[in-house]
C-alpha cells in the first residue's frame, strides 16, 4: 500500500470500512482512482431520506407538536450535513490511506424545474490536499465556510438549497 498499489487501497477500504457507519444514515459511497496519490469519492447524499423536514416544539400548555422547519433551516440543515460529511470523508482517507489528495463528489436527486422529474446531480465537489487539512482546527471551523476554502464547486442559497455545479478535475 505505501508503494502507491492502488488494488491494495481498495482492499484495504473494504476490509476497514471507514465510510460503513455513515451507510447507517442512508448516504452511500463509491471510490475510484487510477493515481496512487489521489483518492476521488461520490457521496450520495439522499438528503431526503436523512434530513428531518419537522421539530418537535412545546406549545404553552406542555403539549409536544410537530413544526415543519422553515425552507431556509431546513436547507442550512442539509448544508450543515453535506459539508461536514465530505470533510469527514476526507480525514478518514487520510487517515487510512498514503493519497496525497481526495475529490470528493455529493450527488442528490434535484428537481429538475424543466421536466418537473427529479434528477440525480452534484450539488457540490470539492479537492482537498492532504496538507491543507492537517493546517485545520476542527473545534473551530464552520464546515461549509471551510469547503470554500479548497478548491470547489457548490452554489447555494439559504431560500433553495443547492443547485447543480461541475465536478471538480483531478
Amino acid at each position: 500500500m505505501l508503494a502507491g498499489d492502488i488494488d491494495s487501497y481498495f482492499k484495504v477500504i473494504a476490509e476497514v470500512g471507514p465510510f460503513d457507519d455513515l451507510l447507517e444514515y442512508g448516504s452511500g459511497f463509491e471510490v475510484g482512482t487510477d493515481d496512487p496519490s489521489l483518492l476521488e469519492i461520490e457521496f450520495q447524499v439522499k438528503s431526503g431520506d436523512i434530513i428531518p423536514t419537522q421539530y418537535p416544539d412545546m406549545k404553552a400548555s406542555g403539549e409536544i407538536v410537530m413544526k415543519d422547519f422553515t425552507k431556509s433551516a431546513y436547507y442550512e440543515l442539509v448544508q450543515d450535513y453535506v459539508s461536514s460529511t465530505m470533510l469527514r470523508v476526507a480525514r478518514d482517507t487520510f487517515a487510512l490511506l498514503p493519497v496525497r489528495q481526495v475529490i470528493i463528489h455529493a450527488v442528490d436527486k434535484v428537481l429538475n424545474p424543466a421536466t418537473g422529474n427529479d434528477e440525480e446531480v452534484t450539488i457540490a465537489s470539492v479537492k482537498i490536499k492532504r496538507d491543507a487539512l492537517a493546517t485545520l482546527n476542527f473545534e473551530r471551523i464552520d464546515p461549509s465556510d471551510c469547503l470554500e476554502s479548497f478548491e470547489s464547486n457548490v452554489k447555494f442559497k439559504k431560500t433553495t438549497g443547492y443547485a447543480p455545479v461541475d465536478r471538480v478535475l483531478a
